[in-house]
């Protein structure tokens, strides 16, 4: 009797031992379900975007480099547009489906086009629309630790044919059971074995997510009881809707670099550039049939076993009933159609990302840019941001064929910007654009060489009653003492020059003729001016500053350019245009914003010079008619002993800054024109900017003059130029040698204004 109770008493003290483990067991679990569903799931990324693409009448833009923006979208070039991501082009015609985004409705429209100009855009219906815009790319992304990619859906965003794809082939029973089901373990064991292979799985939706979120992937009976308890509590706590879409938002699709691609609608993104709601049918069974094997299944390593494993998927789709036969015959013989992979770290554009962060954080903390799910739109023109870094990519192998191995190490930088509203649009930090380190666009400080004279030059100009283009400069020797040192400057071509105007001395890019105006207009004056193009870096006071010695990085070059290219009005560059949350409501904008700090008459005067570099100067190559069409000018610059290469030119409404050197600082053989131009030259070629219409200022008279003298001359003489004066500021005097050749009218008015200034004289005796 005794052995009876002993034995009945240690059973029960082990039952309740048992009892208290699992209940406590239970009550542990309870929790950490609890707690992570009820609060945030996941740490979601912040989204980096281009700038979606708008098309409005009146607008011009290259017809090219708009296909090219499509099929970096992922749309399709067919004969007949009728799903969305499709398009038609004919020579002056675009007719294309629309995926839709944001407040732009999907649907198919007509855009026709005049030569480079949209004339108008009309909907199915026929109905004029004003815009239309296309979606924007995603570019990167501000990621934690575990660098987990995902974009959250809620349920209404999560399509039909999503949730019947996954039922049918991972959880048949998934809402007639409570997370665990015989059922489904026993017909997924049967029909794996009619099949051959895998159809489908026997662990509940649930029982899945329940592993996922709270179990590692070890196969043990003690992990499988647990992750059973956690499905129940999950069943017990939330609505199948919840728990699906848990799932769905949780599901792992594929590794990309760091970056873990978790959930169908980042996987969508991921794959097919676009969002989830705009899959076909065999686009979704793709991504479902992957949850077996993500990388054995993956479309762009595995293109074979994707595919068949996609028709596996549309085959349970068919004799489930959710497609008919002929769907499935014809959907089982599509391309795959995954867009090209964009982006294996945190972005696909570095150096334009590093930018974007220096922007975020004025405004935002670290840890809200890494869970909050912002979504940043910025500025950035993929077409122009993949020509940028391809044709620096182009120009060094040209560069290193033409001089040699020396040029291997050859690094660069480049960007451009929007003249007018100052947006940045591409960034390139390095010769190798897509690598992570040192970013030579923000970073690089660096001698800007000849860079800097328009800058003295337009502080000349902008004394116009002492100063205008044919104003004569003095070339010859100059000696002076700077520093308790003897300064002498040089000129490229080692030769002096003389008396020469001023239009000349830039666009031929004269140093002693620089440094002499330089030195008479003054420190003062030149230190003014560039507080009024954006330079606020100390301004030193020694000569060598007027001929190139001043240091900038390339943002900051450029940046001073943008309130020449634009007429002398200044846009703090940007490269970010808004932020919204998750729910699609503006968190912060970043406005345009405009300040006149430069009259324009000036400013026109020396971009004119600036386009006399291309007709006569060192950026010399294109067409008269080209350089019109664009309004294009620009400035070579070339740092001592050619360590430095520059290029910076306006184009259309683009200003694009090129700088080439070595990270060491040793000498190259590139000047300005045959290094940094080069790049410049083929970028632009490529991109073909369209043309600008050239703004005419009521002060500005054009008058004929000499090119050697800078007196009056006229169209029929030898070596005359049409030069454009502030009015007042014209020269009068016409030498006798071109008496002849000077038209009447030009003759005349001299003598006219001539007598009308000797009566004057006369008046004031």
């Amino acid at each position: 009797m005794k052995f009876k109770l002993t034995i009945g008493f240690f059973i029960g003290f082990i039952s309740v031992i048992v009892f208290i483990f699992t209940a406590a067991t239970v009550a542990v679990l309870d929790y950490r379900v609890s707690s992570k569903l009820d609060g945030v799931l996941w740490t979601i990324p912040a989204k980096i975007y281009s700038r979606p693409l708008e098309l409005a009448e009146g607008i011009n833009l290259n017809k090219d480099n708009l296909i090219k923006e499509l099929e970096m979208l992922s749309y399709e070039r067919v004969k007949n547009p009728v799903q969305p991501g499709e398009f038609k082009f004919s020579k002056n015609d675009l007719k294309i489906f629309l995926r839709g985004y944001l407040d732009q409705r999907s649907g198919i429209f007509n855009i026709n086009f005049d030569a480079s100009e949209i004339k108008g855009i009309t909907n199915q219906l026929g109905i004029a629309e004003d815009l239309i815009k296309l979606e924007p790319t995603v570019i990167g992304g501000m990621y934690p630790s575990h660098m987990e990619d995902r974009v959250l859906l809620n349920w209404p965003e999560v399509p039909p044919i999503l949730v019947d794809t996954i039922l049918a082939v991972e959880d048949q029973d998934f809402f007639n059971h409570y997370g665990i089901s015989l059922k489904s373990i026993s017909r997924a064991f049967l029909r794996n074995v009619q099949a051959g292979e895998v159809e489908q799985g026997g662990s509940t939706i649930t029982q899945q997510l329940a592993k996922s979120l709270f179990f590692s992937s070890e196969q043990t009976i003690r992990r499988k009881a647990l992750e059973a308890i956690a499905s129940l509590i999950i069943e017990f706590r939330y609505t199948k809707e919840e728990i699906l879409l848990a799932y769905i938002n949780d599901v792992f699709l594929a590794q990309s670099g760091k970056r873990a691609i978790h959930g169908f609608g980042m996987g969508a993104q991921h794959f097919f550039g676009t969002s989830i709601q705009n899959l076909s049918t065999d686009q979704v069974a793709l991504l479902v049939g992957m949850l077996k094997g993500p990388s054995f299944y993956n479309p762009r390593r595995n293109p074979n076993n994707a595919t068949e494993r996609r028709n596996l998927v549309l085959r349970v789709l068919n004799t489930s009933n959710k497609i008919s036969d002929s769907a499935f015959e014809t959907l089982k013989n599509k391309e795959l159609g995954v867009s090209l992979p964009n982006y294996r770290t945190e972005t696909r554009y570095p150096a334009f990302h590093d930018i974007v962060r220096l922007e975020l954080q004025k405004n935002f903390n670290e840890k809200e840019l890494r869970t909050k799910g912002l979504a940043v739109e910025t500025n950035l023109d993929p077409v122009l941001q993949d020509s940028l870094e391809n044709n620096l990519q182009k120009t060094k192998l040209q560069l290193i064929k033409k001089y040699g191995s020396g040029l291997e190490e050859l690094e660069g930088a480049a960007i451009v910007v929007d003249i007018s509203s100052g947006e940045v649009k591409a960034v390139a930090g390095s010769t190798e654009p897509s690598s992570y380190g040192f970013n030579r666009s923000i970073n690089a400080i660096r001698p800007i060489g000849s860079l800097v004279k328009p800058f003295i030059y337009l502080t000349a100009l902008d004394q116009y009653n002492d100063y205008n283009l044919t104003t004569l400069l003095d070339d010859s020797r100059l000696s002076l003492m700077s520093g308790g040192k003897l300064w002498e400057p040089d000129n490229f071509d080692k030769k002096f020059h003389g008396e020469i105007p001023l239009h000349v001395a830039l666009w031929q890019s004269y140093n002693i003729a620089s440094a002499r105006l330089g030195l008479d207009v003054g420190y003062e004056a030149v230190e003014n001016m560039f507080l009024n193009l954006g330079i606020t870096k100390d301004v030193p006071n020694y000569p060598s500053l007027f001929i190139g010695s001043f240091e900038l990085s390339p943002y900051q070059a450029i940046q001073a350019y943008q309130t020449i290219a634009s007429d002398g009005f200044y846009s703090p560059l940007r490269s970010i245009r808004q932020i919204k949350d998750t729910e699609g409501k503006i968190e912060f904008s970043y406005p345009y914003s405009i300040d006149q700090t430069i009259r324009p008459e000036p400013v026109a005067l020396l971009k004119f010079a600036m386009q006399q570099t291309f007709e006569r100067g060192t950026a010399r190559g294109y067409s008269k008619k080209q350089i019109q069409l664009w309004n294009a000018g620009g400035k070579t610059g070339t740092s001592d002993d050619q360590r430095d290469s520059w290029f910076i030119g306006f184009a259309g409404e683009l200003l694009v800054l090129v700088w080439l050197g070595f990270d060491d600082n040793r000498q190259t053989p590139l000047t300005g024109r045959t290094g940094a131009f080069q790049v410049w030259k083929n970028f632009i070629n490529d991109i073909k900017p369209v043309k600008t219409i050239k703004s005419s200022l009521p002060r500005i008279n054009y008058v004929w003059t000499d090119i050697e003298d800078g007196l009056r001359s006229g169209k029929k003489c030898k070596n005359s130029i049409l030069i454009p004066f502030i009015e007042g500021t014209e020269p009068n005097k016409i030498p006798e040698v071109r008496r002849e050749c000077s038209s009447k009218i030009e003759n005349s008015r001299n003598t006219v204004m001539d007598k009308l200034k000797q009566v004057f004289e006369v008046g004031q005796g």
